[in-house]
Order: C-alpha cells, then structure tokens, then sequence
C-alpha cells in the first residue's frame, strides 16, 4: 500500500513538472483589446495579433501564465513578444494552445495591472479562412485583412462550447495572380510594346529596308517577351499562387498575342 502511495506520489509530481500549465493560473485574465492584421507576405499570409490583457484579481493574486489560441494550419515559428520590453516568450504547446510562463523571463502581471502582447506567424498562401477562439473575456475584437475590415465583435464571452469559435472568410488572397512587383513590371511592359506598336504603325506604311527591320526587331522582342510571360505565369500557376480562372484567361491572351507576332513576322519574311 505504501509502495503505491509512493509511485501515485512520485507519477503526480513528474506530471507537474513536465506540464507545469496545468497548475500555473490565469484566472481573471481579461482582453481588453485583441487587434488581428492579415497581410499578403512573400511567405504567406502573415497574421500579427496584438492582445492588451488586464488582472482584474484583487488583492496579491498575480497572473503568471497566459494561453494564445493560434489555428492549426499555421506555418513555420510562432513568436510571442511583450511589447513594452521586447521580450519574446517560448510557449508551451498543447494542440492549438500556447501556453506561456511569464515567470520563466521575470515577468509577471499584476491585480489590475495590464500586459500587451504581440504574436506573430504565418498562414497558407491559399488559406480562405481565418478562424479565432476565445480563451478569455473579450471587450474589443478586430480582424483586418489587408486594408479590409473583416470583423468587429464587443463583450465576446469565453465559452468551453464549440460555436465559441470565430470563423471569417478571407478575401480570396489566390486571386492575386502574381505578386505586386510582378504586376507592375508586366504593365509597364505591355504599355511600352504597344507604344512601341502604334509608333511605327502611324509613321509610314512604306516597306522601306530600314522600316522592315525595325518591324522585324519589335515583332522579335514582343515574341520574347510574350515566352518569357507565359513561362512565368506557368510557374506561379505551377505554385498555386493564382487561381484557375485567373491562370486560364491570362494565359489565352497571351498565347493569342504571342501568335499574332509569330503570324506578322513570317509576313514580313516572305
């Protein structure tokens, strides 16, 4: 009997020890402001979530523990920070939760005192859904994506029940076909070959020597050019970067301008 009482003993120890959130409290813990911003980033959607936490305990009762619901489809690092002191907290993970030792970096939030917490980390590029649940009581709640306002919720409770959880539907971020920089270059590119175009059609129709190989060089260069758009508007297609639709409708326009350069130059050539 008393061998048992021993190993009970023993096995309830290690148990704390290896899980020390089981018995670290947070109880009163409040968000008086949880501010979400979802971002296009070169490594997907970048989420950045800004918590303003309250003690409402009274008395001596210090908070030395705080969890973070972060969704499951979530790539790469998850860094938590306290804003005022930069100081990045490691966390403990069970399923979506992360809990966090605040007493582990000597912090500590006092009754009535309040903590402001940064979390940052990454979601899919084709992710459609943003989803959140509350692990406390929530005075304020907003979720911008983009320049978008997404959502916006006042006196959220804390609920142990499934519909607990938020769900908002992202802007569709694989309608971006490619990237800004990309978008950019190919417009510019287009208007200079179409400025290009109409500059030789206005100046003579004669097919002088000199007005044939300047015709041949642009046909030429929008031939290249039209290739070299098509290969990289495969790759991102390739990369699920775009959407079928987006990927489909570019690519015909393309192929029907890359054929009608091919058409006019064996034209010329005759």
């Amino acid at each position: 009997m008393k061998k048992t009482g021993i190993v009970i003993l023993l096995a309830l120890i290690s148990f704390l020890v290896i899980c020390p959130y089981v018995h670290a409290s947070d109880v009163g813990v409040v968000v008086d402001q949880q501010i979400v911003t979802i971002s296009l980033a070169s490594s997907g959607l970048q989420v950045d979530e800004t918590f303003k936490l309250t003690n409402t305990n009274k008395g001596n009762q210090s908070v030395t523990t705080l969890r973070f619901w972060i969704q499951q489809s979530n790539q790469g690092t998850v860094r938590i920070t306290e804003k005022q002191t930069g100081i990045e907290l490691d966390a403990l993970i069970t399923g979506n939760i992360r809990t966090c030792n605040l007493s582990a970096v000597n912090l500590t939030l006092a009754p009535e005192e309040s903590l402001t917490i940064q979390v940052t980390y990454y979601l899919p590029t084709n992710e459609q859904y943003f989803v959140k649940t509350l692990l406390y009581d929530t005075t304020s709640f907003s979720v911008t994506y983009e320049t978008r306002d997404l959502f916006t919720g006042e006196h959220l409770l804390y609920g142990s029940e499934v519909n607990n959880a938020i769900r908002i539907r992202l802007y569709q971020p694989t309608e971006a076909p490619l990237s800004i920089t990309m978008i950019i270059i190919v417009f510019v590119v287009v208007l200079i070959v179409l400025a290009a175009l109409l500059f030789l059609l206005k100046k003579q129709r004669l097919k002088t020597k000199k007005t044939v190989v300047e015709s041949e060089e642009t046909l030429t260069t929008k031939k290249t050019l039209l290739l070299s758009l098509l290969k990289d508007l495969e790759k991102q297609y390739r990369a699920q970067s775009i959407s079928n639709e987006t990927y489909t409708k570019i690519k015909d326009e393309y192929k029907q301008q890359a054929v009608e350069a091919m058409k006019k130059l064996d034209d010329l050539k005759k």
